[in-house]
């Protein structure tokens, strides 16, 4: 049946799309192919304003024509990021960061065209009786598959983009080979363009479920598009349960997901060698294995505020321990909690939003949730690339210097702190200010 089929393409699409071989030294590698970390970081801000500007039309297209069309699409523009990765040069500045704008602008875009669309496309493909039931099982089961993604990709990138331990781990096979840098640093770009191909292929297995639109002219196919996705943010406004799980999902997402780019440069400032930067990746996805079931204990027997707010703590105390790096492995146990969370947070935002959006505009709002989200990325992304260089020139430092980078991280829990606050004065606000009539609609559910 094509439910079961998509939901089981769903996960293979999930896993390698985002089991990537160059994250475990993300940061590093647009470092050590010349880099800035202020170009680093507008860099992102490419990345996140394509999706911002792509996020909500691709979802609203995806409901309007399909979804299976925009997740192919996504499996293309993923081969042709990763290709462009595969032709970077060290030593050609200009080059590789105009490599890099077009690699992003194509990342961004890929993730427009997934976000909203796949998720919609395989919970729609669900009995629509055990959906509820259904969905935490298969966000579990991806949880699962993304954990142990992240193993294999985790362990063998970053031992293939060390070039001292590719060329050990040869000797010890008995090979006399000497891995340049030069070489080692291409081989988890290439195997990121070979998984790209077989994502690409996965796509290309999906079954659209839904009736094709009618045909209609190419203005009138605008302007309905556009009618879907203002009618959708008119619904968001006005739900005050989708509302708040999208601010606070930005709130929380974002300051997480910074912190998990650079990740790697973190692992510099408490001692670790980059040989091990795959075994602390390693770490991370089998703690992953084990609390995939606590996911789906949690939405069961909790409340989406009481999971919110054990959730908010933990965050809060993992940026707590990176603003007081501690050096060697005990920094990095003790900023164990931010990597885990970022798991609970997607399974909450996911579980939580399918619940209450209409089929019909199911993958139009999960875009919205990843254009909300993308652009708090975004946001802090540059003020962490501003926060650098004032944080340099105060102290007579390169904005690179590992303790310009160890003293910005002083403000990330105060910043999460504050903004968590905002976010829930802002919605008591909103709930003591609303009409009688905005109460009604809210209590009747439309």
């Amino acid at each position: 049946m094509p439910e079961h089929s998509n939901a089981r393409l769903f996960v293979w699409f999930r896993i390698l799309f985002n089991c990537r071989f160059y994250y475990p030294v993300f940061t590093i590698l647009f470092l050590d192919l010349g880099l800035s970390i202020g170009e680093f970081a507008a860099l992102n801000v490419v990345w996140a304003l394509t999706s911002v500007v792509l996020e909500v039309p691709s979802g609203a297209l995806a409901d309007r024509f399909g979804r299976r069309p925009l997740v192919v699409a996504a499996g293309v523009l993923m081969v042709l990021e990763m290709a462009v990765l595969c032709l970077m040069q060290p030593g050609h500045h200009d080059l590789v960061l105009w490599l890099f704008v077009l690699n992003r602008v194509l990342s961004g875009a890929a993730e427009a065209c997934a976000s909203g669309a796949d998720e919609a496309l395989a919970y729609d493909s669900l009995p629509a009786a055990e959906r509820t039931t259904l969905w935490p099982q298969i966000m579990a089961k991806l949880s699962r598959g993304m954990a142990l993604g992240f193993v294999v990709s985790s362990i063998t990138g970053s031992v293939l983009y060390d070039a001292h331990s590719l060329t050990t781990a040869l000797h010890w096979t008995g090979l006399d080979v000497t891995v340049a840098k030069e070489v080692s640093m291409k081989l988890p770009l290439l195997l990121c363009l070979g998984t790209a191909l077989a994502c690409l292929v996965v796509t290309l297995r999906m079954t659209e479920v839904r009736a094709p639109a009618p045909k209609i002219s190419l203005l009138q196919s605008i302007r309905e598009t556009w009618i879907s996705i203002l009618r959708t943010g008119g619904w968001i406004w006005r739900t005050k349960a989708a509302f708040a799980l999208i601010l606070f999902g930005l709130v929380f997402d974002s300051v997480i997901r910074l912190f998990l780019t650079v990740a790697s440069n973190f692992y510099r400032l408490v001692g670790i060698e980059e040989g091990w930067y795959g075994v602390i990746g390693t770490t991370v996805s089998l703690l992953g294995l084990v609390t995939a079931g606590l996911m789906e204990t949690s939405a069961k027997v909790m409340t989406v505020r009481q999971n919110f707010t054990w959730l908010g703590l933990v965050v809060f105390g993992g940026l707590l321990a990176a603003a007081h790096p501690q050096p060697g492995w005990a920094g990095i146990a003790l900023v164990m909690p931010l990597f885990l969370s970022m798991r609970f947070l997607q399974f909450f935002l996911s579980h939580y939003l399918n619940e209450i959006v209409d089929s019909e505009q199911r993958a139009t709002a999960l875009s919205f949730r990843g254009l909300t989200i993308n652009l708090a990325y975004g946001t802090l992304t540059l003020l962490f690339g501003w926060q650098t260089g004032w944080v340099g020139g105060h102290l007579h430092l390169s904005a690179d210097d590992p303790r310009v980078f160890a003293e910005a991280l002083g403000l990330w829990p105060w910043w999460f702190a504050g903004t968590v606050l905002a976010a829930g004065g802002w919605m008591l606000l909103r709930v003591f200010t609303a009409t009688k009539a905005e109460r009604n609609v809210e209590s009747s559910g439309h």
